[in-house]
């Protein structure tokens, strides 16, 4: 049932979380990286590149865990390394935190969640996820959307590896069992060459209004909004919180390592906040810089329980008018 016990508890939880973010500074939230194993080297990844020490016991995470729900963070986002090598951490972080997300390459199915949501890590339609990730991975990852007791979502990050194809993949996507498709930038590092990756400013301007142009061809199954779409334009917002110190989301969201080290962000510690293609950061200043209802509406329907899209029949009708660029 819906309105259980639990749910309302998890729904004021996710409410207290919301306030927070428009009333006050204070971190709301914990990313987590609860693993450093991961199955697959993905050419864009800059995890499995770096040298990483030990990580902490299944006891002593789901310590952390608790503890950082005591302080008052009360949603969570399991990334790895690869998250459903420890599904018993998945599962914890589902019922200690009144939301959770976790980040997953596909390939070990979608274990049944009581409260929480997968997010599926794709990079476009076979031939070009499968140069990015491995031969064979794309196929694993549908097979398991396809039998998944729920819906899960998808992500790409796009990069130069894939920018042609976000039309391909959109198509493909909207034919399948997911909840929405959500889009990342390649975060360059200041570390290394990311060159064939990295995409110019200008470049990231034209796929932004492409993806626009998506949202209003298949509807709001496709997360962007116009008003995130502004925060990554050049000559949008995006100047207004590309550096450090000005980013909203490491002020919110306090990221962790597989250790329980502090890390910078969630693209670690080294990561080019100057060129930064953060998805969240550009939901939370398009739902509040200024409020946007409907971006607050995405942002809710992610917080959702597990099968439940909150306030979708809100966006049912949804009109998106397009961002004209200034020459």
């Amino acid at each position: 049932m819906f309105f259980n016990g639990n749910n309302i508890l998890a729904l004021a939880g996710k409410a207290i979380v919301l306030g927070k973010w428009i009333f006050t500074g204070q971190p709301t939230s914990a990313a987590i990286d609860i693993t450093h194993r991961c199955n697959l080297k993905c050419r864009h990844c800059y995890f499995w590149r770096e040298e990483h020490s030990g990580e902490l016991s299944d006891v002593e995470m789901t310590s952390m865990m608790k503890s950082l729900k005591a302080r008052g963070l009360r949603a969570v986002i399991i990334y790895g390394g690869e998250p459903t090598l420890r599904p018993g951490i998945c599962h914890a972080a589902c019922e200690i935190f009144d939301a959770c997300l976790i980040f997953t390459n596909g390939t070990n199915g979608f274990p049944y969640l009581n409260r929480g949501k997968w997010i599926v890590s794709l990079d476009g339609p076979e031939k070009v996820n499968d140069e990015i990730r491995g031969d064979g991975v794309y196929t694993r990852a549908i097979s398991g959307i396809k039998s998944a007791k729920r819906p899960p979502i998808v992500h790409m990050t796009i990069s130069r590896l894939n920018m042609k194809f976000l039309d391909h993949f959109v198509r493909e996507m909207m034919e399948l069992p997911i909840e929405g498709i959500g889009f990342s930038f390649f975060t360059p590092s200041l570390d290394g060459d990311d060159s064939v990756c990295a995409l110019s400013l200008e470049e990231r301007d034209l796929l932004v209004l492409e993806l626009l142009d998506l949202r209003r061809r298949f509807g709001p199954r496709v997360g962007i909004t116009a008003a995130m779409a502004r925060q990554f334009l050049a000559e949008g917002d995006f100047f207004a919180w590309n550096q450090k110190e000005m980013c909203p989301v490491s002020k919110r969201v306090l990221c962790f390592g597989p250790e329980g080290r502090r890390k910078m962000c969630t693209y670690g510690d080294r990561a080019d906040c100057s060129r930064c293609g953060c998805a969240a950061v550009a939901a939370y200043r398009g739902a509040f810089f200024p409020f946007d209802f409907r971006t607050l509406l995405l942002i809710f329907g992610l917080m959702g329980l597990p099968g439940k899209r909150l306030l979708w029949p809100f966006l049912k009708t949804e009109s998106v008018k397009p961002i004209k660029r200034t020459e």
